[in-house]
């Protein structure tokens, strides 16, 4: 015997978890993408650090040492980085804030829907259970406030590095 108060709560529920996993996976890939980023700095600068010193150790005198710092130095390499970190914040951002807007918002107010039929339905115990989902929705809400804050911050940071790297150069709109 099934319940259609149990039925749409549970119905909401699972598509709650749905969301929460659509956003675990689109924050994942994000953050994959940033670590394959800073990998591919790392190796850079790496090898750019080996050359650069075996350039050094082949010069003759402090002349042709100080002739080749000037080409050593690559802040277009700095800002190309930077631009990129910009890009993926940017872009994650964006990915989230789909995921939420198209999901989270019929989602609560089904979830809410749902808690005040069974708060008018229910006894003392099921205003109990009503007010625990309440609140964990209101705090998921805040959640999803903060994770946006959180990812404007991020985009701004780079945005800034961008700028302070590039002496007021605006980042790129490769999107």
């Amino acid at each position: 015997m099934s319940n259609p108060k149990f039925e749409h709560m549970f119905a909401a529920q699972k598509a709650s978890s749905e969301v929460l996993v659509a956003l675990m996976r689109t924050s994942f890939e994000g953050m994959q993408r940033l670590a394959e980023l800073n990998m591919a700095a790392a190796k850079q600068v790496l090898s750019t650090t080996a050359a650069n010193a075996n350039t050094l150790a082949s010069a003759k005198d402090l002349s042709e040492v100080s002739r080749l710092g000037p080409q050593m130095a690559k802040p277009e390499q700095l800002m190309d980085y930077w631009r990129n970190v910009y890009d993926l914040v940017t872009t994650m951002q964006k990915d989230v804030t789909e995921v939420m807007q198209s999901n989270y918002t019929s989602l609560a107010k089904n979830a809410a829907s749902a808690i005040e039929q069974r708060k008018s339905s229910a006894m003392d115990s099921g205003d109990m259970m009503a007010n625990a989902v309440k609140d964990m929705i209101e705090t998921s809400n805040k959640a999803f406030e903060n994770m946006q804050a959180m990812t404007s911050q991020m985009a701004s940071i780079a945005g800034a590095s961008i700028k302070a790297a590039g002496g007021g150069a605006k980042p790129s709109s490769k999107k």
